[in-house]
């Protein structure tokens, strides 16, 4: 059965970019309360809520991220899904070493703080040296009964102990779990877990997942079962997205192929999720949807608008 949905807009208009920035971020915590957000990957955050992110800093927000699957693989054999990530991060044995680099990097120049699980990656975990996941496919299958029957506790447990670190309280951001990647079904989980368990907790979209399937959102809210979803709207630079997103050298080739196709496609999905903000892109959508029309409007009148949207249920 499908989630009931409603969209709550924060229409906010204003000729000013920082005007914009700050009110994005102010309805959600006061600047004393830390804005977490769990990230499968270490990459995750970034690629989904950059512009979010930013607009918190920007805000004077606090902001984390606790990454889930940020461990190094262990020492010996690597499976040949393994080895073929490994070679396209840029050689094998140090691919999630320099993951965990350039993340370090691009959210200690945001001011962001950070927080990193020891859980391998999934195309790292085995049981009794014979992986869960041999194949890509897998990887976009129901995740492993025994994988997450010791994950999420785990991960449970350490978000607990971060939590009761902050004594102003804390915002949680979970993965919605668009397409289906077994790292982001079990992030969404925990999220899952942590909202019914009352803590306050706000689902993004996971890009590029989202961008690549249609109808992902919805399907991503139907393992949720029943609830009535809200979304919120946010207005982004996505100078700032582009940016981060660019920061991760070692996604380039794989994800996006150059750098000229990421700041295409972080350009055009955002301002087709601004159709909801912008009266510009609303029209833009009705009359140069796709195609040669669309590729024409954007040469000759280029972009009105960019943002990026979250959900919650009750």
């Amino acid at each position: 059965m499908d989630a009931k949905v409603t969209d709550h807009i924060w229409n906010v208009q204003s000729l000013a970019d920082r005007f914009l920035l700050r009110a994005a971020a102010r309805p959600f915590v006061t600047e004393e309360c830390l804005n977490l957000y769990l990230s499968p990957h270490l990459d995750d955050a970034l690629f989904s809520c950059a512009g979010l992110i930013y607009a918190q800093r920007h805000a004077g927000e606090r902001v984390g991220v606790l990454t889930l699957c940020a461990g190094l693989p262990s020492p010996g054999s690597l499976s040949p899904l393994a080895r073929e990530y490994e070679s396209a991060w840029g050689g094998l044995g140090a691919g999630m070493a320099a993951r965990r680099a350039e993340d370090a990097a691009l959210l200690s120049s945001w001011g962001v703080e950070s927080w990193e699980c020891e859980t391998q990656d999934a195309i790292y975990r085995a049981d009794k040296g014979v992986p869960y996941y041999e194949t890509r496919a897998s990887l976009f299958r129901k995740p492993h009964p025994q994988d997450a029957a010791s994950l999420l506790p785990f991960w449970q447990t350490r978000f607990r102990q971060l939590a009761e670190e902050e004594a102003h309280g804390l915002l949680l951001y979970a993965p919605l779990g668009v397409g289906g990647h077994v790292d982001h079904e079990l992030a969404r989980g925990l999220g899952e877990r942590m909202g019914e368990g009352g803590w306050r907790v706000w689902f993004y979209e996971d890009y590029p997942y989202v961008e690549l399937e249609a109808g992902g959102v919805r399907a991503a809210q139907a393992r949720f079962g029943i609830h009535t979803w809200t979304s919120r709207i946010m207005p982004i630079d996505v100078r700032a997205k582009i940016d981060a997103v660019r920061a991760y050298h070692t996604q380039m080739g794989r994800v996006f192929g150059s750098e000229k196709d990421l700041a295409r496609r972080v350009k055009g999905f955002t301002a087709e999720t601004a159709c909801a903000l912008n009266p510009w892109e609303r029209v833009r959508r009705r009359l140069a949807p796709s195609g040669l029309r669309l590729r024409l409007w954007r040469r000759v009148l280029g972009y009105h608008g960019h943002a990026e949207r979250i959900w919650t249920w009750s």
